[in-house]
């Protein structure tokens, strides 16, 4: 019976899906919350396998990002990483060489930092809900596509998507979470990317012109910088969701770069 009700609740969420975005293919890391038993079950905090293009880990000033700009784009490839998006807004840094953030600490202790609406997503119906509460249903998901073992890259254009943005980062747990969360004064960029060996991607990036949520020690140890000073930027890894109003960007690029 309780599998019976799981698979009922999975086909409702995909047909809730193609309701909303008919023509959208649903991400493949999103479609990782339809496995079975992703929702009401207790997170065992294991770490999962990382790839090389899941965590970057490079902080750059907004006003770096143009046309031509040269970016060496680093991965943490760290047993206990998370996502740098989330990483930045703890306020007790650990060494995750050693040890991880547990879900309770990430989803259940850690409150929102200032400027903050958050949430943590164990399914895909609740992961929408947030979404459309903060930005209305005429949305739409995109993703990066970075590419396996590339680590320097050319900026080719920057398009700026716009203020209103929800960004959910796929946590490193063996079960499947997203930590979603709306940060005030933060703006989306579309950045296509050269390689070094030619080979074009897309990447997304935030700026936060609001810094003063962030873990200041780590902001001023990686950046050098004083909150409130410079936005600071990072981009979001290839399991990561950006959702933006679906008016700012080309719906082709939605659809061939989720999936």
């Amino acid at each position: 019976m309780q599998l019976a009700l799981a698979g009922e609740c999975q086909s409702h969420e995909e047909e809730y899906w193609k309701a909303v975005w008919p023509n959208t293919p649903i991400p493949s890391s999103l479609r990782e919350l339809l496995k079975p038993a992703s929702e009401g079950v207790e997170i065992d905090d294991l770490p999962m396998e990382i790839d090389d293009t899941q965590y970057p880990k490079t902080f750059f000033f907004e006003h770096e990002l143009y046309p031509g700009k040269s970016m060496n784009v680093q991965f943490s490839k760290r047993p206990y990483a998370q996502p740098y998006g989330v990483y930045a807004y703890m306020r007790d840094i650990k060494d995750v060489e050693k040890e991880g953030y547990t879900y309770n600490e990430v989803c259940v202790k850690k409150g929102p930092s200032k400027g903050e609406q958050k949430f943590c997503a164990k399914s895909l119906g609740t992961l929408i809900g947030f979404a459309i509460s903060k930005l209305g249903n005429n949305i739409q998901a995109l993703s990066s596509s970075f590419i396996d073992k590339n680590e320097q890259y050319i900026v080719e254009s920057v398009q700026n998507l716009g203020d209103r943005a929800v960004m959910c980062h796929r946590l490193n747990f063996h079960k499947v979470v997203f930590y979603c969360h709306e940060i005030h004064a933060t703006t989306a960029f579309m950045v296509p990317l050269v390689a070094s060996d030619g080979t074009k991607t897309h990447a997304l990036a935030v700026c936060h012109a609001d810094t003063s949520g962030m873990n200041q020690h780590m902001l001023h140890q990686i950046m050098n910088a004083d909150p409130g000073t410079n936005p600071i930027c990072h981009f979001l890894g290839n399991k990561a969701i950006l959702w933006v109003p679906n008016l700012v960007v080309d719906n082709a690029y939605s659809t061939n770069d989720v999936v």
